[in-house]
């Protein structure tokens, strides 16, 4: 079996949003992660109603990595997945930091600048939200970032 789609032992905190396409929640998008080892996943679950109800609006639905014909009901990754890198800042860019700023983080929290920046990306309509009912418009400028007024730090630990 390939170790990149296995999922991690001894997840401790998990942290969800949903992939958006316009009003429309196509995926969830969960980050798994492990005190223990330090090891972290990535989990794409379709939501195939929605999927087909998207289509049937005439909206191309896609996944950037993720090959939605073979309708899984979730795809792990143990790396960072091809639809997180095209959203995220990379980390060689000399303004990082200041970007992380701008966005009111301090590291570099894939997961967190997902949720914060929606993950608009000009590769297709598809964006990031914490909840399905936070619409964002991908082709207006968008610079209305999504920063929480809780602590983020402990969100997503499972308490067992």
């Amino acid at each position: 079996m390939n170790i990149s789609t296995q999922r991690i032992d001894h997840i401790d905190r998990v942290r969800t949003a949903y992939i958006m396409l316009r009003d429309i929640p196509l995926a969830t998008l969960s980050e798994e992660y492990s005190s223990i080892n330090g090891d972290s996943d990535w989990v794409i679950r379709p939501i195939w109603e929605n999927c087909e109800k998207a289509k049937n609006l005439g909206l191309f639905v896609d996944i950037a990595g993720i090959d939605l014909s073979l309708h899984q009901d979730e795809y792990v990754r143990r790396g960072v997945p091809s639809f997180i890198k095209q959203r995220v800042i990379p980390e060689g860019r000399s303004d990082l930091p200041v970007l992380l700023k701008n966005i009111g983080l301090d590291e570099n929290d894939l997961f967190e600048v997902l949720c914060r920046s929606h993950g608009i990306c000009s590769m297709d309509d598809n964006y990031v939200s914490r909840t399905p009912d936070k619409v964002v418009d991908v082709n207006a400028m968008y610079e209305q970032y999504d920063i929480p007024d809780f602590d983020t730090s402990s969100y997503g630990w499972i308490n067992r």
